[in-house]
């Protein structure tokens, strides 16, 4: 294999795996809230508003997506530039 098929198939490797990643990750319930310091205390609070809270499963997907992404855009810069040249 030639390093140009290496590095294709590594960056959209990185693209699928960081696909998966968040799809696995949003798919995962969170649980957030916090416990006041109260003795025997069963009460769990949350903020007000609703909002969207992410795991880390899903944060740790999304830099994977988004380096691959970045791999495959500069890929498709290098070729883009080497055809301009001929």
């Amino acid at each position: 294999m030639s390093r140009k098929t290496v590095a294709w198939t590594t960056a959209g490797a990185f693209t699928i795996a960081g696909c998966i990643v968040v799809i696995v990750g949003l798919l995962t319930p969170v649980s957030f809230g916090w416990f006041a310091y109260q003795p025997l205390a069963n009460a769990t609070f949350t903020p007000a508003g609703s909002g969207v809270y992410v795991s880390r499963i899903t944060i740790a997907g999304l830099v994977i997506l988004t380096l691959g992404l970045l791999a495959l855009a500069f890929l498709a810069g290098v070729r883009a530039g080497a055809n301009r040249r001929s």
